[in-house]
Order: structure tokens, then C-alpha cells, then sequence
């Protein structure tokens, strides 16, 4: 009897602490899958007037516990509505419902009003070949230039590579609404010059 009554003892409590360990709350699955959601979140770092529609590869499904969830998070790319992101993401950074406005003058800001401009390509493509540059804009004379917005950003812009170098193109500026009369008057004099930060 006594042989059998240890291993008997032994077995008794590695089962009483297998059951231990499996319901203990830091092991339960259950606890830990009831607490997760599905998020998107940037995986790499997005730029402020980035399309929606340019998203794919830059955001993902990850599963976040529900204390870690900013309000308004999204939960499906599904959810992406059509739009501009309104700032910034780095890569980890959740994408949230007021990530996202309708159009880029929205995703701006309020301060802010479109205006296009008609422009050969020396006056403006340089190091800024794409929508989302930030520029500085300059009045040109025969005697002199003269910076007349700063920070303007180019919101729509066609692309570089389809261009005739002796083509005029439209390009869609946003500006502060103080700098709109000057932009359209040197615009419309042909003394415009953009000049990329």
C-alpha cells in the first residue's frame, strides 16, 4: 500500500496543479481573446493628404486589447471611408474615424482655400514633383522677386513623367486665405515662381 499511495500522491498533484495553471487568469486564453479587437493601424509612416484610396501595403488588421483602443478607432479596412488623412501616422499609430476628411482643403485646415494656377514646368516642378509638397511662392518682375506666400502646399498635380517641358500645366495650391489675391494676380501676370522647402 505504501508503494502505491506515492505515486498515487505524486499524480494527484501534478493533475491539482495542471488544473491550476489552466485556470489561472493570466493563462486563459479565453480572458485574453475577449479583451482583444481588431484595429487598423499604420505600418509604415503615412503622410498628411495621403488618398484612402493609396492605403494599401501602409495599414493593417492588428489585434489591440480594448484599453489600448483610441476612441474612434477603425476596425476593418472596409471601414476606410473615401477621403484624405488629415495628419501624419507613424508606423504603430492607430487610424481613427477623424484621421480622415472628405477632400485634401479639409485635411488641411480651415485657414486654408484652393486655388489653381496654370504654370510651365520650370516654374514649379524642381524638387517638388509631387501632390502633398510643401512650396514657398514668389512674384517675379524684370527687377525683382518678392516671396508671397510661404508654406503654400500643392494638393493636385499632374505627373512629372507625362509632361511636354514646354506644356503649361494646372497645378492646385492650398493657401492661407491673406495670400489668395496676391497668388492669383502674379498667377495671372505670368510672374509666378514656386520654390520647394
Amino acid at each position: 500500500m505504501r508503494r502505491l499511495g506515492i505515486p498515487l500522491a505524486a499524480g494527484l498533484l501534478v493533475t491539482i496543479g495542471a488544473l491550476a495553471l489552466i485556470s489561472s487568469p493570466a493563462n486563459s486564453d479565453t480572458t485574453a481573446d475577449l479583451n482583444l479587437i481588431d484595429t487598423v493601424v499604420a505600418v509604415r509612416p503615412i503622410e498628411a493628404g495621403t488618398s484612402t484610396d493609396d492605403l494599401d501595403g501602409l495599414v493593417e488588421i492588428r489585434q489591440l486589447p480594448a484599453q489600448a483602443r483610441a476612441n474612434g478607432a477603425l476596425t476593418n479596412i472596409d471601414q476606410l471611408p473615401a477621403g484624405t488623412l488629415v495628419a501624419d501616422h507613424v508606423a504603430g499609430q492607430q487610424v481613427l474615424t477623424t484621421s480622415i476628411a472628405d477632400d485634401p482643403i479639409d485635411a488641411i485646415g480651415d485657414d486654408l482655400v484652393a486655388v489653381s494656377v496654370r504654370l510651365d514646368p520650370q516654374r514649379w516642378t524642381g524638387p517638388f514633383t509631387t501632390t502633398g509638397a510643401v512650396v514657398d511662392i514668389y512674384e517675379t518682375s524684370d527687377i525683382d522677386t518678392t516671396l508671397i506666400v510661404s508654406e503654400a502646399q500643392i494638393i493636385d498635380a499632374p505627373d512629372t513623367a507625362e509632361l511636354d517641358p514646354r506644356s503649361e500645366a494646372v497645378i492646385t495650391l492650398a493657401v492661407p486665405v491673406d495670400g489668395v489675391t496676391a497668388v492669383i494676380t502674379a498667377a495671372s501676370t505670368g510672374q509666378i515662381w514656386m520654390v520647394g522647402r
